[in-house]
C-alpha cells in the first residue's frame, strides 16, 4: 500500500496520530488549510514526504523536507502534529530524498523511504509540485539511489 508504514517506529507515529485526530474542522481549518505553503525543503540533503492533507472534501499535497529530520516519519509527525488538532486529515503518499543547493538553485528529488516503501510516481509528481512553487531552481527526478 502506497505510503504504509514499514517499521514500528513510523506506525507508532501514525497510530498516535490517528487516535489523536479531531473528527470535526475546528476553528481557523480552513484558513490553515489555504495558507500552507505547498513546499517546504530545507537547504541540504534531507529525507522528504509527499503528504496528501484533506478537510472538509477539498486535498492538497505538500511536500517537506525538513531540516535536522532523521527520518521521513518526522517530517510527517511535524506536520500532523499541526494539522490534526484542526480537524485536516494527513496521509503519507510516498518520500525520497530531497537535495538543495541554494548557490545552484538546484533541487534533486530522488530515491525512496525504507519507512514508508517505493511509492510509483512519487518523485516525478513531488518534482513538478517543487518546480511549480519554487520557479527560479533547476528541479530534477530520479527513482534511483537511496
Amino acid at each position: 500500500v502506497t505510503g504504509a508504514p514499514l517499521n514500528q517506529p513510523a506506525r507508532d507515529i501514525l497510530a498516535r496520530h490517528a487516535e489523536s485526530a479531531a473528527t470535526v474542522s475546528g476553528a481557523g481549518a480552513a484558513e490553515a488549510f489555504d495558507a500552507l505553503p505547498a513546499v517546504s525543503v530545507a537547504p541540504g540533503t534531507w529525507k522528504f514526504v509527499l503528504l496528501e492533507i484533506a478537510l472538509d472534501g477539498r486535498r492538497r499535497e505538500l511536500v517537506r523536507a525538513l531540516e535536522g529530520l532523521r527520518f521521513h516519519a518526522e517530517n510527517y509527525d511535524v506536520v500532523a502534529a499541526s494539522l490534526r488538532p484542526l480537524g485536516i486529515q494527513v496521509r503519507v503518499v510516498g518520500g525520497g530524498r530531497a537535495r538543495r543547493d541554494d548557490a545552484a538553485r538546484t533541487i534533486s528529488i530522488y530515491g525512496y523511504s525504507k519507512t514508508f516503501g517505493r511509492s510509483p510516481g512519487c518523485n516525478e509528481r513531488t518534482a513538478a509540485i517543487v518546480r511549480g512553487e519554487l520557479p527560479g531552481y533547476q528541479v530534477d527526478w530520479s527513482d534511483e539511489g537511496y
